[in-house]
């Protein structure tokens, strides 16, 4: 758990400081920060969380893979990374070996006896609001650097507000269910 806490806390951080630096131009220097330590954060949270040797050997291999993608897509982006250009690579890549992670994660917990208390089963949530969620945002950050603004960009950016929202609403909803067995 002290890896998702540690993954939550990044994502407000950041998206405290990309609030309050919009106006310098500084945001997509930051986000590109925040997709390396995002997806390392969620590997290792699922490389230690799960059980199975195949997921643990695939989210291991999969933080030097996607490390890798970050570096030399940086290097494609050259300096305009920090200021000018969001790396819409690596978080393809990162929101495609996560989704494989959290299917191998979801396998294990349906092979397993876990799935008779699935509600109450925190990480079950945590990973049914995350698998919502890169997935689902996964096209709409393939073409993010293509895209004009205007009202497309905006309805773009409202499906992937609303697919944030749903996967806060698992988390709390998880969060909820798990309540008693938390006190």
């Amino acid at each position: 758990m002290n890896y998702f806490l540690i993954f939550l806390f990044c994502m407000v951080f950041f998206e405290t400081m990309a609030f309050f630096l919009r106006k310098y131009g500084v945001n997509n220097g930051l986000y590109n920060l925040l997709s390396l330590l995002e997806f390392i954060i969620l590997f290792l949270f699922y490389g230690k969380l799960s059980k199975d040797r195949l997921t643990k050997k695939v989210t291991r291999n999969f933080i030097y893979i996607y490390s890798a993608v970050f570096f030399l897509s940086s290097l494609n982006y050259g300096m305009g990374l920090f200021t000018v250009k969001y790396n819409t690579i690596a978080p393809v890549f990162g929101a495609a070996f996560i989704g494989v992670v959290l299917l191998l994660y979801l396998r294990e917990i349906l092979l397993s006896e876990e799935i008779l208390n699935y509600k109450s089963n925190i990480y079950f949530w945590i990973t049914t609001g995350l698998l919502l969620y890169y997935l689902g945002t996964m096209p709409l950050t393939a073409i993010f650097n293509f895209m004009k603004t205007g009202s497309s960009f905006k309805y773009l950016f409202k499906i992937q507000q609303s697919l944030t929202v749903v996967m806060h609403f698992c988390f709390i909803f998880g969060l909820l269910w798990n309540w008693k067995k938390v006190r």
